[in-house]
């Protein structure tokens, strides 16, 4: 896996050199709207170029599925999973909280992530039972905060606004239960911030698979756990993730029981 890690890092660092170029000078009159609310820029789909090129330059039988140009979920083998640029609108209103997100899976399971925040220099990764790294250095959930000191993280589906309010519900009284909460705008940045301890869980529906491969891996290696609404582990097909200290995952799991259907 250290090769698959080392080709990683090097691919993402690299598009992450590309966003920084850009990145105050690109706005949102220089994006399309893919879907309502839903922006995609030039920086976006070159980001993207730049991973895939390195990454099947080094290993040309595997595949790749991209949040630009696709792919399949459902193939056997290994398989890349990518974000190019997750927090595409924090980038495009000049927010410094944006991220690359690549994750390795082989035959569904996820092998190894890596999260990289160009602008803040700091890359987060994990391999299958070795541990989540922070810059190198190892990282773990916060498992000794009471809850209602802590922080919890979320957003709310901006490509699909009529689950507002059932989602209002569940937030409204998971706000009541924590001491308060972050809203970051990029999900994989949010579980990287969930497994150094920041947030004791963050919670999302509606998300991509390229959303959140990568960010799981550093949950789970940084002793976390990960669910989906129903508690099962189809978070990656359904895009309903509860991500954190397992607790907190349990009183979130809880309170979206009372309202989700």
């Amino acid at each position: 896996m250290e090769k698959y890690l080392e080709v990683a890092i090097d691919a993402v660092k690299r598009a992450g050199e590309f966003l920084l170029k850009n990145f105050g000078s690109i706005t949102l009159c220089h994006a399309e709207e893919k879907k309502a609310n839903d922006f995609v820029s030039f920086v976006d789909r070159e980001s993207e170029r730049i991973i895939k090129e390195r990454i099947l330059s080094a290993f040309p039988d595997h595949k790749f599925l991209g949040e630009e140009e696709g792919g399949d979920l459902k193939c056997q083998g290994w398989l890349w999973i990518v974000d190019p640029l997750d927090g595409t609108k924090n980038f495009l209103h000049g927010i410094d909280a944006f991220s690359i997100s690549c994750a390795l899976l082989k035959d569904k399971d996820v092998k190894l992530g890596v999260v990289y925040l160009p602008a803040k220099g700091i890359i987060y990764t994990a391999q299958k039972g070795n541990g989540a790294f922070k810059n190198g250095k190892r990282i773990k959930v916060d498992n000794h905060q009471r809850i209602d000191l802590s922080l919890f993280a979320t957003a709310f589906p901006f490509r699909e606004k009529s689950k507002f309010e059932i989602l209002a519900k569940i937030f409204g009284d998971l706000y009541l239960k924590f001491s308060d909460v972050r809203r970051i705008g990029s999900a994989a940045y949010d579980l990287c911030l969930t497994a150094e301890g920041v947030f004791s869980v963050f919670y999302e529906y509606g998300l991509s698979p390229w959303d959140i491969a990568a960010g799981s891996i550093i949950v789970e290696e940084a002793g976390g756990v990960v669910k989906d609404f129903e508690g099962g582990i189809g978070f990656l097909k359904t895009g309903n993730i509860v991500a954190g200290r397992s607790d907190a995952v349990d009183v979130v799991l809880d309170v979206i029981k009372k309202y989700w259907k």
